[in-house]
């Protein structure tokens, strides 16, 4: 009787079908531009397994401060600049089967792409499940702030014209940062035409900012006064400069402290 028993148990489970791999299944990543005007991906890295889809939310609906981004993939095993998927201007969403493990790296190159300091991050491929996707939501309208302290500051908006291939963004040099009678003045070295911002911040608030055009390369003086109200105070600033190219690059942004004295 129990070997008659055994035989039959054992025959059931050779006739049970082989277990299968978990379905693949949509994860997603949000282009997210915070309220200090961080731009990155949100999260920065996700786990996947081969044969899920990676999805990227290029728009940021009712945030006043959602800028352009683009998103480019290069999959492992591959160099940069990879390929390119889509822009925000274009598309809202763009997509990537990842079809092989490894690190598959992702930036955007309109916010200095690959660098340590660049809008980027990785998603983790690996064989086996790694857990249900999860959503990363409107940071947008929870004002969280991003954990990459490098992010670049950025209120930019779409560019009238996207130059396919210029992923080079410009360079601008603070060769000196005093204060005036009304705030404070960067001289800044640039080597092409640009707008270049500069902007006094107290802690995270941003107390006054100025935009200047500037036609050909050059040395130039930018001042970036306070507002009426704060000039009759001593207070310590972070006066931050960067430049922006034709087609909405950013420079890597250039600070230094000013101690205001009336």
């Amino acid at each position: 009787m129990r070997l008659r028993l055994l035989v039959a148990t054992l025959l059931a489970f050779a006739l049970m079908p082989a277990a299968t791999a978990n379905a693949a299944v949509e994860r997603f990543i949000q282009a997210y531009d915070s309220p200090t005007y961080k731009s990155v991906f949100w999260p920065k890295t996700i786990p996947a397994q081969v044969g899920d889809t990676v999805t990227w939310r290029l728009t940021q609906p009712g945030n006043p401060r959602a800028a352009t981004h683009d998103v480019w993939v290069v999959p492992p095993g591959t160099s940069a600049p990879g390929t390119r998927l889509g822009i925000s201007f274009e598309t809202p969403t763009v997509s990537q089967v990842v079809d092989a493990p490894g690190s598959w790296f992702f930036y955007c190159s309109i916010h200095a792409g690959l660098t340590p300091e660049g809008m980027n991050g990785t998603v983790e491929v690996g064989t086996t499940d790694p857990g249900p996707p999860v959503d990363p939501g409107k940071p947008w309208e929870t004002g969280e702030e991003p954990p990459d302290p490098n992010a670049l500051p950025n209120d930019t908006t779409a560019p009238t014209a996207w130059e396919e291939g210029d992923n080079v963004p410009p360079t601008l040099k603070l060769v000196r940062a005093t204060a005036t009678d009304t705030g404070a003045r960067a001289r800044v070295t640039v080597e092409e035409p640009v707008t270049v911002t500069a902007r006094l911040k107290k802690g995270k608030k941003i107390v006054a900012t100025k935009r200047v055009v500037v036609s050909e390369p050059g040395t130039l003086n930018v001042n970036v006064n306070l507002p009426a109200r704060l000039r009759d105070k001593a207070a310590r600033y972070r006066l931050q400069v960067w430049a922006t190219d034709g087609v909405d690059l950013d420079s890597k942004v250039a600070a230094a402290w000013i101690d205001f004295k009336p």
